[in-house]
């Protein structure tokens, strides 16, 4: 970490909820704010401390990050199994108020892979010019075609992860593809082509209806979390340097 960067917690109430957050604040004040939403199963600090790198490079371009848990994931308060795309998307829309109150104007928002479509969908909600740029990494899709296949459905049974019914059932009523093409703020999608299955097929789809500016990057060999370092590095370098020329 750069001495002039400062790195300080917070705690964002959203209703009942604390949603843990660490922003990284440039020395020089700047109104940009770049908002980082995590994965599904993920936190704050993602894989491989991909989140904290970024964070940190944005901070090293001038402008503040800030990094934050949704409800039931890593510091904040609630369950997992009560997490469903619309609480994680009120979970975002409370993030990016607090951001507003705190006097950020110019405000970026990212997020990896279910945090990508959490994201698209949060930004299509606010008022055109509240967000200034939006980035995915590996974004889900679409929400539509998730089923119930148990119950309560096991996600991930190495460690035991379950969701609830609702998880399911709980979508936002304009899915992830009709929210991207309404969005008119510059657009980046980043991915690798060796995402999961169907997530490249299926953005390739929604960069078709979306609006310029709008940028889709397949990085070759890379998987769906940039797990190799020198794609990590691309990927954080990309990204940092559109924030940097979007957010003005």
């Amino acid at each position: 970490m750069e001495n002039s960067v400062v790195e300080k917690p917070y705690m964002i109430k959203r209703g009942p909820h604390r949603l843990a957050a660490m922003l990284h604040q440039p020395e020089l004040p700047d109104p940009r704010l770049v908002i980082l939403a995590h994965g599904f199963t993920g936190h704050k600090t993602e894989t491989g401390r991909l989140f904290v790198d970024m964070a940190r490079a944005l901070a090293g371009r001038g402008l503040a990050a800030l990094r934050f848990d949704f409800m039931g994931s890593g510091d904040s308060s609630g369950n997992f199994t009560d997490m469903t795309p619309l609480t994680e998307i009120a979970d975002l829309h409370a993030v990016l108020d607090w951001a507003r109150r705190r006097g950020y104007r110019q405000i970026g928002v990212l997020g990896l892979s279910m945090g990508g479509g959490v994201a698209i969908c949060m930004v299509a909600d606010r008022p055109d010019g509240e967000v200034g740029a939006l980035c995915t990494w590996s974004s889900v899709p679409s929400f539509a075609t998730w089923r119930l296949t148990s119950d309560p459905a096991v996600v991930d049974p190495e460690n035991c992860t379950r969701v609830g019914r609702r998880f399911f059932t709980d979508r936002p009523k304009v899915d992830v593809p009709a929210a991207y093409a309404a969005i008119a703020c510059p657009k980046l999608q980043i991915q690798g082509d060796r995402d999961l299955p169907g997530f490249r097929a299926g953005f390739v789809k929604n960069m078709r209806s979306a609006t310029p500016p709008k940028r889709h990057v397949i990085i070759a060999g890379a998987d769906h979390t940039f797990s190799r370092a020198s794609h990590r590095r691309r990927v954080i370098r990309m990204t940092a340097d559109f924030f940097a020329r979007s957010l003005r």
